[in-house]
């Protein structure tokens, strides 16, 4: 497995944007990227479970629209997300760093825990460092974005795991508390799979990019699929 940083070629191809990036040599040892590490129909299985979790969070009226929508146009094959004006998506978190998103806590996928989804989500814990976590579901509207920031060092442990669904968006890594700060740039695309752990946890700050604004063919909606440990004695 090798990180892949942003080239600007493959970028503009796309219609994604690098912020600077000063980093030499091999990337932090407490980062890792695996590119492609779900297949189209993994993809699509673990991205249609992780919205209906999310859908089940919506109003009785929402839920009616949804259902309408879908009798009207019938299931797409090429693109499991409703249009936006179909999700009610929050325009601010509360704490300002994510943008027009909707969100939720798992403590279990339940009834959509399917024999496929069981073995998509087996697969990924082979990649988790340590057992005792929590699941966080980040739907990402568009025109939303995430800004820079380090995780709630008191709300979760040493590592953070996240799984990109849908459009491609640029992670940007930037070391924090430090006159000249190291930085690179990493290419999420659908069924990536990155992972940050100890020093970059705790001391780098992570954000994604929205696209340009003049290229709309680079927007799109993305769900995240967040793991983080838990806290020693802490529980979900």
């Amino acid at each position: 497995m090798q990180t892949r940083l942003c080239s600007p070629a493959l970028l503009e191809r796309v219609g994604l944007r690098c912020l600077s990036t000063n980093y030499k040599g091999d990337l932090p040892p407490g980062f890792a990227l695996f590119p492609n590490f779900f297949d189209t129909r993994e993809r699509r299985i673990l991205l249609t479970a992780a919205l209906d979790q999310l859908d089940s969070l919506e109003s009785k009226r929402v839920r009616k629209l949804q259902k309408e929508y879908r009798l009207l146009h019938g299931p797409s094959e090429a693109d499991v997300f409703l249009p936006e004006r179909l999700y009610t998506f929050q325009k601010g978190h509360y704490d300002n760093v994510i943008r027009d998103y909707r969100e939720m806590h798992l403590s279990s996928w339940g009834e959509l825990q399917t024999l496929d989804l069981s073995r998509i989500l087996n697969r990924l814990h082979t990649l988790y460092p340590s057992e005792n976590t929590q699941t966080h579901i980040l739907h990402l509207a568009s025109e939303g974005e995430i800004l820079p920031h380090i995780d709630n060092v008191l709300s979760s442990g040493t590592w953070i795991l996240a799984v990109s669904l849908g459009a491609a968006r640029v992670l940007h890594m930037e070391e924090a508390n430090t006159h000249a700060p190291r930085k690179f740039d990493v290419l999420l695309t659908s069924g990536s799979v990155y992972l940050q752990r100890d020093d970059v946890r705790y001391h780098w700050k992570h954000s994604l990019i929205r696209p340009h604004e003049s290229m709309a063919s680079a927007h799109g909606q993305r769900v995240s699929i967040v793991v983080r440990d838990l806290l020693p004695g802490k529980t979900q």
